[in-house]
C-alpha cells in the first residue's frame, strides 16, 4: 500500500496548481491558486493523494464555484454525483458540500448524520475561510486566517465523499436532513450566550438566601450552576411557571422563554427531545430536591451522538416561594466522566450523604472501599439516582466483598424512560457469551428492545457491566430483581454444567452421562467461548460416529447470529489436525470462500479429535437454498475428500444448481471426454460456462436422467428437455457458452448406455462408463470408430474404441494423460488395418492412472495401475450385453439406446502384458459369456512373449525385405540398430531370431547400448542371457563382450564422450554429444536394419513438425526419414514412425511395411485364441470336455496356432511385394480402387496419407508407383471391405464355402469337433475373414474391385467363383510349392511365378462369373472341372503347338534355370495357356468329345488363326485408364466366346481317327474367305506402328464374324465322336 505524506501532498498541490495555470486565464488561475492554499491547508495527505489530478482539478473548481455566492445566514448544501458530462469531473462516490457561517459543531454534527445513515465516509475536507463579499454577496477576496479586517467574515466549507447513491429521492432527502441539522446547530450556537445568561441569572438567585430552604443546599446548587457553565454543552432551555387553577397546581411553559433546540419546538418536537412525564403533576411541588436530572429519549443530532441530559432547577421568588422551574437540555463535557465525583457539586454532596448513612468507620477498609465504589460508579447514574437508592446500591456492591458472586442492581429512571442495570460477575465468568446472555435476559424480563452496555474492568476479581435498556415507551415499574438475579446467575453457570444437562436431556441419563464423561472435559476454552453446550451435544453426536474406518464427519450449518450469506462448516477428524492446504481448495472449488477457521483439539483418553470450524461466504452469483443444499454439500465434501470426486471448478455447481456430487461427476466426465476429443474450449472454460448457465446445466443433468434413469427415463421428457435447452440457448449471449452447452447436448444424445445407475455392494458405483456413437458427435477427430466406451473415475480415465460390432485389440496403460485418446485413436487406426487378417475389426483401448506420483515405489506404482485397469475392465463389462444359451441379456440398471452388442474382447498391450488373467477373472466374476476368451494371453491362453509370436510375425517381414535384396538372415551377418531392450517381448524375441544379427547399437528409456563391431555369435548368447534374466536392462549386459569403443551409457548423463569407433559408426565428429544427439545419430547410421521393439515415435517426415507427431517425450531425438541410411526397417513396435515418414523413406529406396502389417502376429494369435476358446468353452459347457482337458488341448495346439498366424503374416507381406511389383504398371487400376473406396466413404485419403490423383500421376511420370507403406494401407482396407461385404452376404451359409471355417483352426479341432465348429458363434465372420484373406493375399488388392467393375457381379459371386477356381486349379498346393522355394530361387522369380498363377486364377474366376450368371453351384462345377483340368495340365506340353509351345518351353526353361523343380516349372510355365482349358472343357461337355481331342483342336486352330498371338497382344495392351482396362477385359471375354464357337464349328468336321491338322485344314478351306479376312486383320495389326484400342475393337468384331459365319457338315454323326 503506498504511503502518503506531506511531501506527496505538496507535490500533488503543485501539479494541481500547474493544471490550473494551464487551463484557466491568469486572473482566475491566481484566484483559484489562492483558494487551494487555504482550502487544502488541513486536508489529510492520505485522502488528498487518492485523487486523480483531473478529478481533483474538477472538484476544486466546483468547490470554488460553490463558494462564490452565499447570502447572510444562508445554509448552502449540495448533494450530488459528479460526472464528466454534467460537471466536468467524476467521482465514484457521492459528494456532500456544505457552506455555512463558521460556528461550532458543524463538522461533527454533519459526520454524525452521515454515520447514522450508514454512509461510509471515504474522505472529508473542511476549511474555515476568511473572506469578503460584496453587497450582492459575491466573493470578492480571500484573506489570511488572522485578518482583522472589519468587513471580513468567516465561513466553513465542508466537502465529504460518501458511499455512492444514485436514487434522486435519497439524495434529496439527505440534503433536507443536513439542512435541518445545520439549522439545529445554528440555533444552539446563536442561543449559547442567552442560555449562559440564564445560568448567570439562576446563579444570582441562588446566591442569596431563600426563605424556607436549607442554606447548604442553596450553596451547593449555586456551586453546581457555576460548575455547569464550564462542563455542559447547552442545547436548549425553557422555563415553566407554577399556576393554580381550580385548586390544582401545575407547571405551564412560559412562552418566549425557550432557547436553542427548544425555541421553535412544537409538542411533537418536545416529545422527541424531552420526556415531560408527570413533571407538571401536583406532586411536583412536593419533591424536596431543588435539582432533578433525567435523560432525553432521543440521541442528540448535534455535537455528540448520545442521549442529552435534561436538568431541572426550581425557581423561587425573593421570599423563597416556588414559582416555577428552569430546565436545561445539553451534554456533559467529556471531562465530567473522568473527573472525581468529589469535585462535582451536588454529586459530592450526594456521595457525602451515602458515606454518612453507611455507618462505616471513617477511613476504615470498608469506608474506603465504599468511597471507591462511588468514585467509579457510572457517572450518569450518580446524577440521576436518589440518595436512598444510591445507599442501597452502593452498600450492596460493597457487601460482595470481592467474592465470586453474581449480583444485579437495577434502577428504574424516575420518569420511567429507561432502566440502568449493574451486573457484577467474576471476571473468569464474564465473556461475550455471558454478556449477550445477560442482555437477552434483561431485554426479555424488562420488556425492552434497546440496549447499550459498558463494561468496567479493574484489578478486582469482578467485572461490572452497566446495561441501559429502553423500550421506546415508559418502562415497567414493578420488577422482581431477585428473580432477575437468579436468571442471570443461571446464565453464568459453567459451560460444562449446561453441557451435562443438555447431554442427559438429549441422550437420556445413562447415555448422556457416559457421553459427558467421555467428551465433557475435552472441549477447549476456545470452543466453549465460541459455542453453546447444545451445539456441543450435536458435535458430540458427530464425534461418536468417528472410527478408524470412517475418521471424518461433517456439519454444514448456518449460525443464527450470522448473516444469510454466511455459512459454517465443521470438520471432525479422528487423529491429527487437517492441513488447511488440503481443505481450503476444496471449499474454494465448492464456491465458498473461507473467511476464517477455528481449530479445536479434543484430547480423549485413547484418541484425539480435531474439530475445524470454518466461517464461509458463498461466492457464487446464484442464490442458494441452505436447507436443500446442506445434505448435498456435506455429501459432496465427503466424497471429494475421500477421492470419489475431484476438486475442481465443477464443484461450484453443487450449491446453486442443487446437484449431487455424482451428478456433477457426469458433467466432469463429459468435460474430460471433450478434452480428449480436442474440443477447443478448455476444461476451465467448460466449467465456467456451466457455472454461468446454472439453469441450463440443471436441465442437461435432467436430460441425462430422463435418458438413462431406469426408473424415470422418458422419451417425451427427453424431447421436452431438449427443446427447453435449445430455447434457453437463445438467451445465452456468449458464443463459447453456447458451444459448450451444445456439445454437452450432443454428447448426452450420442451416449447409448451408461452404468451410472448401477450399484456395487448396494452402493452406486464410483466410476462411470459411457458408451458413445462417435458418428453422432460433432467435430470429433477422424477416423470415427463405430463405438466408443469412455470410463471415468477420479483415479483413472480410459477409452475403448471399436471399428465394428466384432472388434478386438489391446488395452494400453498410457502415460499421455492429456491426449491418451489421440494415442489410442492412432493405435486403433493401425489396429483397424492390422485386423484385416482376423475376424474382428480393429479396436484399441487405453487408460491413464491419474494418482501416480514419483514417490511411489515399483510395487505401489504397479498396484495403482492394476487398480485402474480393473476399473477400466469393469466399466467396459458394465454396459456390454451378455449371452446365455443364445439369448442376449442386457446389463442390469442400464437403459439401452442401441442394438444388441455382446462381442467384447480385449488383449494385452503396453503396460498390461501381465494383466490378462485380471481381466478374465473379472469376466468370470461378471459371468460374461466369453469366459477367459475375453482377454487373450492369460495363464490359460497363449503367452505372446513365450511364443515370441509378435516378434516372429514382424521378422517374417524383415526376412522378406532381406530376401528380396539377396540376404539370407539365417546365413548372412547383418548390422542392426535396435529400439528397446532384451526384457521386452518384441525386441527381446526379435533379437534372438537370427544368430547372424550384429547389434551395433540399441537404446531404451534408460540406456544407450553401443557395440561398434560385435561378434554375432557371442553377442547372441549374451542377449539370450539377458532375455532369460527377469527385468533385465542394458546395464546388465556383460561389458567385457562389447567391442572396442563401445559401452553402455545412461540417458541421464549430461554428455557422452565419443570414441573413434562410435564416430565411425554414426558419422559424428564432435568429442561429446548429449544422449539425445547420440540416439539421433544412431538411428541415422548406415546399418542393414533398424528393429523397433520399443515405445515412441522416432522418425517423422521432413514435412512434419514435432507437434504433428504427438509424442513430446521424443521430440529431442526424433529424426526425419530422409536422414535414415538403413536398408530395412522392421516395426515390431507400434507408431515408431509416422506414416508420412514411412512413405518418405520408401520413396528414397528404403524397404519397410508399416507397424500394423509387421506386428499383426500378436493380434492374430489373440484372435485365434479367442475363437478357439469360444469353441472349446461351448464344448466344455456341453460336457464333452473338462476344463483341464480344454487347457491341455490349448497348450498342445500352441505350435499349430503359431503356424497359422505366421502363415497369415507371410502371405500378407508377400501380397504387398506382389502388389508393389506391379504398382507402376497397374497405377491406373490402383487409382480406380482408391477412388472407389473414397467415393463409398470407406477411405479418407488425407487420414491415411494416400496420395491424391495428381501426385499419383506425377509418380507415374517419374517412374514410381505406390510404396509398400501405402500398399499396406490399401491391402488392409481391401480385406476389411471385402470381409464386411461377405459377412453381409452370408457366404458362410453356402455349404461349399463354409468349409473355409476349418482353415482358421488347428487341424486337430477340425478332425475332432467339426460339428461343434459349424455351430461357432462367429462362424459367418470367420468364414468371411478366411475367404477375404485368401483372395486378397493371393489375388491382389484390387482383384474383387476389378471383377466387380468389369462384370457387374457382387462380391459374394466373385468370392464363390474364386474359391471354385482356386480349388479346381489346385492353386493352394502350387502356391505353397513356390513359397517353399524361399532362399532356393531368387525372390523375383518367385514373384513372377506367383503373378502367372494369379493371372490364371483371375481369368478363371472371371470365366465362372461371366459364364455362370445364375447361381453358381460350386460343388457341381468342381466335380466337372477338377479332373478334366488335371488331364489338360499334365499333358499341356504335348497339347500345345507352334508359338504357344515355344513360349511354354521358354518359360519352363527359365524357371528350371532359376532352380525351380521340373514339375512345378512346367505347371507355372503353362499357367497362361491352362486358362484355355476352361473353354475346352466346356466345349467337350457340349459336344461330348474327349477333352484331349478338343484341346488338340483348340491349340491347332489357335495356331492356324494366330489366336495365341492375338491373345498375347490383348494381354500386353497398355492400360492408362479405367476404361481401357474395361475394354481389354471385354476383348478377352469376346475372344473367349468366339474361340469356343470356332472350336465347336471345327469339331463338326472331326471324325474318329482323323488327325486334327487335317480337320482344321478342312474347316479352313471351307471358310477360306472369312479366314482370309481374319488373316488380313492380323497382318494389319502386326504391321501397325502404334497400337490403338480401336484396332482391336475391329479385330474382335472380325473374329466374331468369322465364328458366326463359319460352317461345318450337318451330317456329322456326333454320337460317333462322343466320349465313351
Amino acid at each position: 500500500m503506498p504511503r502518503y505524506d506531506a511531501e506527496s501532498k505538496a507535490q500533488l498541490l503543485f501539479q494541481l496548481s500547474e493544471e490550473i495555470n494551464s487551463r484557466l486565464p491568469e486572473e482566475r488561475a491566481r484566484e483559484l491558486n489562492g483558494f487551494i492554499r487555504f482550502y487544502y491547508a488541513s486536508a489529510s495527505p492520505v485522502d488528498f493523494c487518492e485523487w486523480r489530478l483531473d478529478d481533483l482539478y474538477g472538484s476544486t473548481v466546483a468547490c470554488w464555484q460553490f463558494l462564490q455566492q452565499r447570502k447572510p445566514d444562508e445554509v448552502k448544501v449540495r448533494v450530488f454525483n459528479p460526472d464528466y458530462e454534467a460537471h466536468g469531473w467524476q467521482s465514484t462516490h457521492t459528494i456532500v458540500e456544505v457552506l455555512h457561517q463558521d460556528m461550532p459543531f458543524i463538522v461533527d454534527s454533519l459526520r454524525m448524520e452521515l454515520n447514522q445513515r450508514n454512509l461510509r465516509i471515504h474522505a472529508i475536507n473542511n476549511a474555515i475561510l476568511t473572506l469578503k463579499r460584496d453587497e450582492t454577496h459575491h466573493l470578492t477576496s480571500l484573506l489570511n486566517k488572522d485578518s482583522r479586517s472589519k468587513t471580513a467574515q468567516r465561513e466553513c466549507l465542508v466537502s465529504v465523499e460518501v458511499d455512492r447513491h444514485t436514487d434522486p429521492e435519497q439524495l434529496a432527502e439527505l440534503e433536507r436532513s443536513i439542512r435541518a441539522i445545520l439549522e439545529d446547530v445554528r440555533m444552539v450556537v446563536e442561543d449559547f450566550e442567552p442560555m449562559m445568561a440564564q445560568c448567570d441569572a439562576l446563579e444570582q438567585v441562588f446566591g442569596s438566601s431563600l426563605h424556607g430552604l436549607d442554606e447548604n443546599n442553596i450553596d451547593e446548587v449555586r456551586a453546581f450552576i457555576g460548575w455547569l457553565k464550564n462542563h455542559f454543552t447547552f442545547l436548549g432551555y425553557d422555563e415553566f411557571e407554577l399556576v393554580e387553577e381550580n385548586g390544582e397546581k401545575r407547571l405551564e411553559a412560559i412562552m418566549g422563554s425557550q432557547l436553542g433546540l427548544l425555541k421553535y419546538c412544537d409538542e411533537h418536537c418536545r416529545e422527541t427531545l424531552v420526556n415531560e412525564g408527570n413533571r407538571d403533576a401536583g406532586e411536583f411541588v412536593l419533591i424536596p430536591d431543588i435539582l432533578s436530572f433525567s435523560k432525553s429519549p432521543t440521541k442528540s443530532k448535534v455535537h455528540r451522538p448520545t442521549y442529552p441530559d435534561y436538568i431541572s432547577l426550581k425557581r423561587f421568588d425573593k421570599q423563597g416561594k416556588l414559582v416555577g422551574e428552569a430546565r436545561f437540555l445539553g451534554l456533559y463535557t467529556s471531562n465530567v466522566y473522568i473527573q472525581s465525583s468529589r469535585m462535582i457539586p451536588v454529586i459530592r454532596h450526594k456521595v457525602d450523604q451515602v458515606m454518612e448513612r453507611s455507618g462505616l468507620h471513617s477511613q476504615g477498609h470498608d469506608w474506603k472501599e465504599l468511597l471507591q465504589i462511588l468514585e467509579i460508579y457510572p457517572r450518569d447514574d450518580l446524577f440521576q439516582i436518589g440518595v436512598e437508592e444510591l445507599v442501597d446500591t452502593a452498600m450492596g456492591i460493597l457487601q460482595i466483598h470481592e467474592r465470586r458472586q453474581i449480583r444485579v442492581f437495577l434502577r428504574r429512571d424516575h420518569f420511567g424512560q429507561f432502566f440502568s442495570c449493574l451486573v457484577y460477575a467474576p471476571r473468569d465468568v464474564y465473556s461475550t457469551e455471558f454478556r449477550l446472555a445477560v442482555e437477552g435476559i434483561l431485554c426479555r424480563e424488562l420488556g425492552c428492545n434497546q440496549v447499550e452496555f459498558n463494561t468496567y474492568f479493574s484489578e478486582s476479581i469482578l467485572a461490572r457491566t452497566q446495561y441501559i435498556l429502553r423500550s421506546g415507551e415508559e418502562v415497567k415499574a414493578d420488577i422482581d430483581v431477585l428473580a432477575l438475579e437468579d436468571m442471570i446467575r443461571e446464565a453464568a453457570r459453567s459451560w460444562g454444567d449446561h453441557l451435562y444437562d443438555a447431554l442427559v436431556e438429549s441422550m437420556g441419563e445413562e447415555n448422556g452421562i457416559a457421553a459427558f464423561h467421555r467428551y465433557g472435559d475435552t472441549f477447549p476454552n476456545s470452543y466453549r467461548s465460541d459455542f453453546p453446550p447444545r451445539t456441543a451435544v450435536v458435535d458430540i453426536g458427530h464425534m461418536m460416529t468417528l472410527s478408524h474406518e470412517r475418521p471424518l464427519a461433517f456439519s454444514f450449518y448456518r449460525a443464527l447470529e450470522k448473516d444469510q450469506d454466511t455459512l459454517n462448516f465443521k470438520l471432525f477428524n479422528l487423529g491429527s489436525s487437517l492441513p488447511l492446504s488440503d481443505v481450503l481448495p476444496i471449499m474454494e472449488k465448492l464456491g465458498l470462500r473461507v473467511i476464517d477457521e477455528h481449530p479445536y483439539r479434543m484430547i480423549l483418553k485413547s484418541a484425539e479429535i480435531w474439530v475445524h470450524d470454518f466461517n464461509l461466504i458463498y461466492t457464487g452469483k446464484e442464490k442458494i437454498s441452505f436447507d436443500e443444499g446442506k445434505e448435498l454439500f456435506e455429501d459432496a465434501f465427503l466424497n471429494i475428500w475421500n477421492g470419489n470426486a475431484e476438486s475442481d471448478e465443477f464443484n461450484r455447481l453443487v450449491l446453486p444448481a442443487q446437484l449431487g456430487w455424482r451428478e456433477v461427476n457426469i458433467l466432469r466426465a463429459y468435460s474430460a471426454y471433450m478434452k480428449q476429443i480436442r474440443f477447443n474450449i478448455s476444461s476451465e472454460g467448460v466449467s465456467a460456462a456451466l457455472n454461468n448457465q446454472v439453469s441450463i446445466t440443471g436441465k442437461l443433468v435432467a436430460l441425462f436422467e430422463a435418458r438413462f434413469d431406469p426408473n424415470e427415463h422418458s422419451e417425451e421428457h427427453q424431447t421436452q428437455l431438449e427443446a427447453d435447452i435449445l430455447s434457453a440457448l437463445e438467451e445465452v449471449p456468449s458464443l463459447n457458452e453456447d458451444r459448450v452447452i451444445r456439445q454437452y447436448l450432443a454428447l448426452i444424445k450420442a451416449t447409448q448406455r451408461t452404468n451410472y445407475y448401477q450399484r456395487e455392494t448396494g452402493n452406486l458405483k464410483r466410476y462411470y462408463a459411457f458408451k458413445l456413437m462417435p458418428e453422432q458427435i460433432p467435430n470429433i477427430p477422424l477416423p470415427r470408430p463405430m463405438f466408443e466406451i469412455f470410463v471415468f473415475a477420479p483415479w483413472m480415465e480410459g477409452v475403448h474404441l471399436r471399428g465394428g460390432r466384432v472388434a478386438r485389440g489391446g488395452l494400453r496403460w498410457s502415460d499421455r494423460y492429456d491426449d491418451y485418446r489421440t494415442e489410442v485413436l492412432g493405435l486403433v487406426k493401425a489396429q483397424q488395418v492390422k485386423n484385416a487378417v482376423i475376424v474382428p475389426v480393429g479396436a484399441k483401448g487405453g487408460f491413464v492412472a491419474k494418482r501416480l506420483n514419483p514417490d511411489m515405489d515399483r510395487k505401489a506404482w504397479q498396484e495403482e495401475g492394476v487398480r485402474c485397469y480393473e476399473t477400466f475392465i469393469r466399466g467396459l463389462l458394465d454396459i456390454t450385453d451378455n449371452l446365455k444359451e443364445g439369448e442376449v441379456l442386457r446389463p442390469t440398471e442400464v437403459v439401452v439406446h442401441d442394438d444388441d452388442d455382446s462381442y467384447l474382447v480385449v488383449a494385452a498391450d503396453k503396460g498390461t502384458a501381465t494383466f490378462s488373467d485380471i481381466a478374465n477373472r473379472i469376466s468370470e466374476e461378471y459371468d460374461f459369456w466369453l469366459g477367459d476368451a475375453f482377454a487373450s494371453g492369460g495363464s490359460q491362453g497363449y503367452d505372446h512373449k513365450a511364443m515370441g509370436i509378435t516378434a516372429k510375425g514382424a521378422w517374417v517381414s524383415v526376412e522378406r525385405h532381406f530376401r528380396e535384396i539377396g540376404i539370407n538372415t539365417d546365413k548372412d551377418d547383418f548390422t542392426v540398430v535396435g529400439i528397446g531392450d532384451m526384457a521386452g517381448d518384441v525386441f527381446g524375441n526379435g533379437m534372438l531370431l537370427s544368430k547372424h544379427i550384429r547389434l551395433v547399437a540399441a537404446f531404451n528409456h534408460m540406456h544407450i547400448f553401443i557395440d561398434p563391431n560385435p561378434d554375432a555369435a557371442r553377442s547372441w548368447k549374451e542377449r539370450r542371457r539377458l532375455f532369460d534374466l527377469p527385468r533385465s536392462s542394458w546395464s546388465d549386459y556383460n561389458t567385457k563382450l562389447i567391442s572396442a569403443g563401445g559401452g553402455i551409457f545412461s540417458r541421464e548423463t549430461k554428455a557422452i564422450k565419443l570414441s573413434e569407433e562410435v564416430k565411425s559408426l554414426t558419422g559424428l565428429t564432435e568429442k561429446s554429444v548429449t544422449p539425445a544427439e547420440l540416439i539421433s545419430a544412431l538411428m541415422a547410421a548406415p546399418v542393414d536394419l533398424i528393429w523397433n521393439g520399443g515405445i515412441g515415435t522416432y522418425v517423422k517426415a521432413q514435412s512434419e513438425s514435432h507437434s504433428d507427431v504427438g509424442d513430446k517425450a521424443n521430440d529431442g531425438l526424433r529424426i526425419n526419414a530422409n536422414q535414415l541410411r538403413c536398408r530395412v526397417i522392421g516395426e515390431g513396435g507400434n507408431l515408431g514412425m509416422t506414416q508420412l515418414a514411412r512413405i518418405e523413406y520408401a520413396l528414397a529406396g528404403g524397404r519397410m511395411n508399416t507397424d500394423f502389417i509387421d506386428n499383426a502376429g500378436g493380434v492374430d494369435c489373440s484372435d485365434h485364441e479367442v475363437n478357439i476358446k469360444i469353441l472349446l468353452n461351448q464344448i466344455v459347457s456341453d460336457g464333452d470336455l473338462t476344463d483341464k482337458q480344454r487347457n491341455r488341448l490349448l497348450e498342445d495346439m500352441t505350435e499349430s496356432v503359431a503356424e497359422l498366424v505366421l502363415k497369415n503374416n507371410y502371405r500378407q507381406v508377400q501380397a504387398i511385394s506382389m502388389a508393389q511389383a506391379r504398382s507402376f504398371g497397374g497405377m491406373a487400376e490402383y487409382r480406380r480402387f482408391i477412388s472407389t473406396l473414397e467415393q463409398d466413404g470407406k477411405l479418407n485419403r488425407a487420414l491415411e496419407f494416400i496420395p491424391e490423383d495428381d501426385e499419383l500421376a506425377e509418380r507415374k511420370s517419374a517412374g514410381q508407383g505406390l510404396t509398400r507403406p501405402e500398399m499396406s494401407v490399401l491391402i488392409s482396407y481391401s480385406k476389411a471391405d471385402l470381409k464386411e461385404a461377405l459377412i453381409k452376404a452370408r457366404v458362410a451359409d453356402d455349404p461349399y464355402l463354409s468349409r473355409e471355417l476349418e482353415t482358421a483352426f488347428p487341424a486337430v479341432l477340425a478332425e475332432q469337433y467339426m460339428s461343434q465348429m459349424q455351430q461357432h458363434r462367429l462362424r459367418r465372420e470367420i468364414v468371411a475373414t478366411q475367404i477375404a484373406n485368401h483372395i486378397v493375399n493371393l489375388m491382389g488388392i484390387n482383384f474383387v474391385e476389378r471383377l466387380r467393375a468389369s462384370t457387374g457381379a457382387d462380391d459374394a459371386a466373385i468370392a464363390r467363383a474364386y474359391v471354385l477356381a482356386r480349388d479346381i486349379l489346385d492353386l493352394g498346393r502350387v502356391w505353397a510349392q513356390i513359397e517353399a522355394l524361399d532362399f532356393k530361387v531368387a525372390a523375383d522369380i518367385q514373384i513372377q511365378m506367383m503373378n502367372d498363377l494369379q493371372h490364371l486364377a483371375r481369368r478363371t474366376t472371371r470365366w465362372f462369373v461371366r459364364n455362370r450368371r445364375s447361381e453358381l453351384n460350386c460343388s457341381d462345377e468342381a466335380q466337372l472341372f477338377t479332373a478334366q483340368l488335371g488331364k489338360v495340365s499334365k499333358k499341356l506340353g504335348e497339347l500345345l503347338c507352334g508359338e504357344p509351345k515355344a513360349i511354354w518351353d521358354q518359360a519352363c526353361q527359365r524357371y528350371l534355370d532359376a532352380g525351380v523343380p521340373q514339375r512345378l516349372a512346367e505347371q507355372v510355365a503353362g499357367a497362361r495357356s491352362l486358362y484355355s482349358a476352361l473353354g475346352i472343357i466346356e466345349v467337350a461337355r457340349e459336344t461330348r468329345i474327349g477333352v484331349e481331342t478338343v484341346a488338340h483342336a483348340y491349340f491347332e486352330l489357335g495356331e492356324r488363326l494366330g489366336l495365341q498371338w492375338f491373345a498375347r497382344q490383348l494381354n500386353e495392351l497398355e492400360v492408362d485408364n479405367y476404361w481401357q482396362a474395361l475394354a481389354r477385359e471385354a476383348f478377352r471375354d469376346d475372344m473367349d466366346w468366339q474361340q469356343r464357337a470356332l472350336i465347336s464349328n471345327v469339331l463338326g468336321y472331326y471324325r474318329r481317327g482323323r488327325s486334327m491338322p487335317d480337320v482344321v485344314a478342312q474347316w479352313a478351306d471351307t471358310n477360306a474367305m472369312h479366314v482370309q479376312r481374319w488373316q488380313n486383320v492380323l497382318t494389319e495389326l502386326k504391321s501397325a506402328e502404334r497400337e490403338e484400342y480401336a484396332m482391336y475393337t475391329v479385330a474382335v468384331r472380325e473374329l466374331f464374324d468369322l465364328a458366326k459365319n463359319s460352317e461345318f457338315s450337318e451330317s456329322t454323326e456326333m454320337e460317333d465322336n462322343a466320349i465313351e
